[in-house]
């Protein structure tokens, strides 16, 4: 009766858990996140998709967020170790970013380009999560942002975010 008991919250929490989600897809790609966090397609803050969180408070200065995009590497000869070079030569110039860590990582979805670093920015540090993969001549960047002081709170989420990206 216990295991029964056990079977039946596992699969609850995993219904609960499935039904608050949704999935951005692109005819390359797709992504999952929570159902609470809006999605912004204008473009209007930059040339990519957004996924911010609610606000926590009528003063949260910040949303953090995840934002997907795509960059042409056509004729380029850019790979996942050329991409890891170039990323860490341009943060090494800044003078606003500290890297904490820079690896290309196999997973069960294919090789990727993992960075993670801390930015200030408006006045905001920031801890920033990235990944990129490269497929057919075009990288595909998530990015997941939060502030250094609520990045515990949104770490889970937003790594959770990321590693839903998936190619097609």
């Amino acid at each position: 009766m216990k295991q029964l008991f056990v079977l039946f919250l596992v699969y609850t929490s995993i219904s609960a858990y499935a039904q608050t989600e949704k999935t951005y897809s692109q005819t390359s790609y797709s992504i999952k996140y929570p159902e609470n966090w809006t999605l912004d397609t204008s473009k209007s803050l930059a040339d990519a998709i957004f996924f911010f969180s609610p606000p926590e408070s009528s003063s949260d200065n910040f949303s953090e967020n995840v934002n997907v995009i795509t960059q042409d590497l056509k004729g380029k000869n850019i790979d996942l170790v050329a991409y890891k070079s170039i990323t860490e030569q341009q943060m090494a110039a800044a003078e606003n970013i500290k890297l904490l860590s820079s690896e290309i990582e196999n997973t069960p979805t294919g090789d990727r380009y993992a960075v993670i670093y801390h930015l200030t920015m408006s006045g905001n540090k920031l801890h920033i999560k990235s990944i990129c993969y490269i497929k057919s001549d075009t990288a595909y960047l998530a990015t997941f942002a939060s502030t250094v002081d609520t990045f515990d709170k949104y770490d889970q989420t937003g790594t959770a975010i990321l590693n839903s990206f998936e190619l097609r």
